[in-house]
């Protein structure tokens, strides 16, 4: 799991008048709510922080603070437990991406037959042509309204036919592409990229 560093590496909290705010008292919690979320000392998530933070004498913090991919609420309170102030929806926007891009990248149609469009919405098409008509035909969108790459695996044992909107190209022809049929442990797999005009590029494949 990716971990952002707060933007210092052992913060130091001042108050309205300039002061640190010593053996003050910094609250983390999930974001929008006042469940509490941890903060990590490390950069590999196993050693939590107290939550929460007691600074020292200076207002610092005596370890880094790190956290996790998603959104935070912080509280700072004074040594006397009275609130000084509250930053909510604090988020590392790069890390929350990286943490979620592996699971975009597998939102889409899972085990569709053949006849199957590609849909604006699929990034991973997984086909399964067994017993189906041969070859298993799968349209694409046009690629002037297409708006993301679309991976489309074969997990049948039919090949697929991979067939270009009207006047479209794929890979620089107005034909279609031919998927070869699964054969343990290999399961053809092609990576296909809009230009948003006429044309669909295969930018990677695996098995053909």
């Amino acid at each position: 799991m990716a971990a952002a560093l707060l933007p210092w590496v052992k913060p130091q909290f001042f108050d309205a008048a300039g002061d640190p705010v010593a053996s003050g008292k910094l609250y983390a919690f999930v974001a929008g709510t006042t469940t509490p979320q941890p903060t990590y000392s490390d950069v590999s998530l196993t050693t939590a922080n107290a939550n929460p933070i007691v600074l020292n004498a200076a207002g610092e913090s005596a370890t880094t603070i790190y956290l996790l991919p998603t959104g935070y609420k912080f509280r700072l309170d004074d040594a006397a437990n009275v609130p000084l102030w509250t930053v909510d929806q604090v988020e590392d926007v790069g890390a929350a991406f990286a943490a979620s891009f592996g699971r975009a990248l597998t939102e889409g149609s899972k085990a569709v037959t053949s006849g199957y469009t590609v849909l604006a919405t699929d990034h991973l098409v997984t086909v399964a042509s067994t017993g189906g008509p041969s070859p298993c035909v799968i349209n694409l969108l046009p690629a002037a309204t297409a708006t993301q790459a679309v991976t489309i695996k074969n997990t049948g044992t039919v090949a697929l036919s991979v067939v270009p909107n009207g006047s479209d190209n794929l890979d620089g022809a107005n034909s279609a592409f031919t998927v070869p049929a699964a054969s343990a442990p290999t399961q053809p797999t092609i990576y296909l990229a809009p230009d948003g005009v006429s044309s669909y590029y295969i930018i990677a494949s695996h098995g053909l």
